[in-house]
Formats: C-alpha cells, structure tokens, sequence
C-alpha cells in the first residue's frame, strides 16, 4: 500500500506544472505499481546514475527526491516497515520526445536542476550517459523492431559493469490483456503528445531472447493487476 501523503509530496512540484501535470502525476504514482516496487524492492541503489528513457513529465525522478524527502521526515512514523531507505541518486538524464512533458518536468523539478537534466529528443539518436541504472518504462513498443535492438544494444554500452537495466513491457502473448495495454498506451500516446503511432510489441519471449542476444542476464517480475497483468518488469543485467 502507497501511503498517500507520499505520493502527495512526489506530485506537489508538478502545481506549478499546471492542473494536468499536477492530477496525471497524482493518478499515475498512486496506481501505477512500477514506482512503489522501485522502493519496495530497492531496485535502484543508492548514488546511483539514473538513465531514464522515455521520462515523459519527469515521474521517476519526482517519486525518488518526493521518497527521499519524505523519509528524511516522516521514516520513524509513517515509511513502510518492509521498504529499505530510499535511495538518493547522484544524477538523473531524462530524455523524451515530447517537448510538452519535458517543459512539465523542468518546470516541476527546477530546484534540483543540477543533478537532474531533461532533454527533448528522439531515444533512437540521443546520446546516452554512462549509467548505473537505465529505466525504460513502457516506451520502447513506440519504435520500431530494429530501433528497439539499437536502443538496448546503447543501453548496454552504458551501462556500468554492475549496472542494471530496468525495461518493462506488455507482454504480447497474453491474449486480451495484452490488447488493453495497447489500447491504453495508444490512448496515452495520443493524450500526451497528439501522436498516434502504431506499436510494436513483442511477447515476453521475445523480449528474453532479444535480450539474451544482447548479453542480458534476465529477471521477470509480473509488473500489473487485473486488465494489465500483461504488464512485465524485466531487470537485467550484463552477462560475461
């Protein structure tokens, strides 16, 4: 269970974002499981250099400086018992493509604008930082099969030796589940951006094999409930 006035904290920044970026922050961290398992599961270490592909209006690094915050606060009377301490990131790269969101993330996360940078461009041509952790949330169905192979053979190039790759997607083998995640993310696409780009997915096999190719050490954890338990979190690792 999220405690509500963490997801508070996280979602404050975006008011001066404007209503929608305030309420679409609000609904997205309380319901989307990807962030409270982030924190749950200490996913992300501490210090960490934090890659996020397809940051949108910036969710992940508000969650982590929000968690932070709140921790640094409220831990003895309110963190939950089982979470480890937040991590606090030395640095977060942020790229995404739509201008609209990146001014939202800017705008919302301007006071820690010296470790946390958004840039607008394309995942497929931006250059990459050297990481310790890549998060690629839901994004990578936007391009195209071979983009997708490119974007993940970048991504290991920069990652740090013991770094890791956080990729979730919908897994395209899961029948009816799996269309409403694509007719949601095709909503999203078109809410967020005004573009309506076909998808390309894969089913979870696929994407365990392309990774395999790609020198990845794969761990799968179901990453959604109800109509979106087509949802996959895959951490991975480089494998010698």
């Amino acid at each position: 269970m999220v405690p509500n006035a963490l997801v508070e904290t996280a979602s404050r920044p975006y008011r001066a974002a404007g209503r929608f970026a305030w309420h679409f922050a609000s609904a997205k961290l309380r319901h989307d499981p990807f962030f409270a398992h982030v924190l749950a599961h200490g996913l992300i270490p501490d210090d960490a250099r934090i890659l996020d592909l397809g940051s949108g209006q910036g969710l992940l690094a508000a969650w982590l400086v929000g968690a932070h915050a709140w921790h640094r606060d409220e831990a003895q009377r309110a963190w939950p018992a089982r979470w480890p301490a937040p991590p606090a990131p030395r640095s977060i790269h942020g790229i995404d493509l739509t201008p609209r969101d990146v001014d939202r993330a800017r705008i919302a996360l301007r006071e820690h604008a010296a470790r946390i940078r958004f840039v607008c461009d394309d995942i497929r041509v931006a250059p990459f930082p050297q990481a310790d952790v890549v998060v690629a949330c839901d994004v990578l169905h936007y391009v195209d099969s071979d983009a997708q192979e490119a974007v993940l053979r970048r991504v290991r190039a920069s990652l740090a030796p013991d770094g890791v790759l956080l990729l979730r997607v919908s897994d395209a083998g899961a029948g009816w589940r799996a269309s409403v995640d694509r007719a949601v993310d095709f909503g999203m696409q078109l809410a967020r951006s005004g573009r309506t780009n076909g998808l390309t997915v894969r089913s979870e096999s696929q994407w365990l094999a392309l990774l395999a190719g790609l020198r990845f050490h794969v761990t799968i954890r179901p990453m959604g409930n109800g109509t979106h338990a087509a949802n996959r979190l895959l951490i991975a690792r480089a494998s010698d």
